[in-house]
């Protein structure tokens, strides 16, 4: 068990006044190696290949063998690549390495943990988003990169004493490898996480705003029915021209000009 006097830095530790306590550390539960398997719901597995984790609950028999939620992720250079482990501790706030802050953050073992994307504050609005967009691939110097959803998910249903099991498959899993969304040209938004359930995130109002500008954009545009003009001249056109044969070049070029506007019409975006 690690003593929340020492703040991680994903793999540098930095050592505080002892006689002082971290206020952003919210350590939950230190009776982790007390519980009982009857009292953990979940297993979690750590796909390092794939960049995938999935969480187990029990089957009928109390083992953990039926998928109920797969997640995107980023692993790192020093994320375990096998073996069980038991987490731990829990932090709304966590301080990393690079003087940046994970959200939501779990320990799995030592300096690895399940978090958030990395923050350049302790603040929901300075999401580094460049690296959102690394989601899915090998990003982290080792801890376990989760969108803020999966993060605090993890966060709110995995108690402490969860075993969390890493591998290396190209198969991501029973329920496949899902997708992030890519935020680096939502320049308005993307500083924070579209996940975020955060009563003050933006991206709600601004996704709103985009799908009304796309139905105003894709309303059926009106189009007349020109086809009846159309045969119409043409006929009148041909019972004219045996009576007068100057009129044949005013009707053709009626019909043209039909034609092209009906074109136009068809072009409008």
């Amino acid at each position: 068990m690690y003593d929340n006097s020492f703040v991680d830095k994903e793999i540098v530790y930095k050592y505080q006044d002892e006689n002082k306590t971290n206020e952003n550390d919210t350590n939950e539960n230190k009776e982790s190696e007390n519980k009982s398997s009857q009292d953990i719901p979940y297993y979690i597995k750590v796909n390092n290949q794939a960049n995938v984790v999935t969480i187990y609950k029990k089957d009928s028999k109390g083992n953990y063998t039926v998928p109920i939620k797969a997640m995107i992720c980023s692993i790192g250079t020093a994320t375990p690549e096998s073996g069980v482990y038991s987490m731990s501790d829990k932090y709304t706030w966590r301080l990393l390495q690079g003087d940046v802050y994970g959200q939501y953050a779990c320990r799995i073992t030592g300096h690895i943990l399940f978090h958030s994307v990395p923050y350049e504050e302790k603040d929901k609005s300075t999401l580094e988003w460049w690296e959102y967009d690394k989601l899915g691939t090998k990003a982290s110097l080792g801890c376990i990169r989760l969108t803020v959803e999966d993060a605090k998910w993890i966060y709110d249903n995995c108690v402490p004493g969860t075993k969390v099991e890493f591998y290396s498959s190209s198969n991501p899993g029973p329920l496949g490898k899902p997708t992030a969304q890519k935020i680096s040209d939502d320049e308005e938004v993307r500083n924070w996480d579209p996940t975020d359930p955060d009563k003050d995130n933006p991206w709600k109002d601004y996704l709103e705003k985009q799908e009304e500008a796309e139905e105003v954009n894709t309303e059926p545009v009106e189009e007349n029915d020109t086809s009846r003009n159309e045969t119409e001249d043409i006929t009148n056109g041909d019972n004219i021209v045996n009576e007068n044969d100057n009129n044949t070049d005013t009707n053709v070029n009626n019909n043209t000009n039909t034609n092209n506007n009906s074109i136009y019409t068809n072009s409008i975006d």
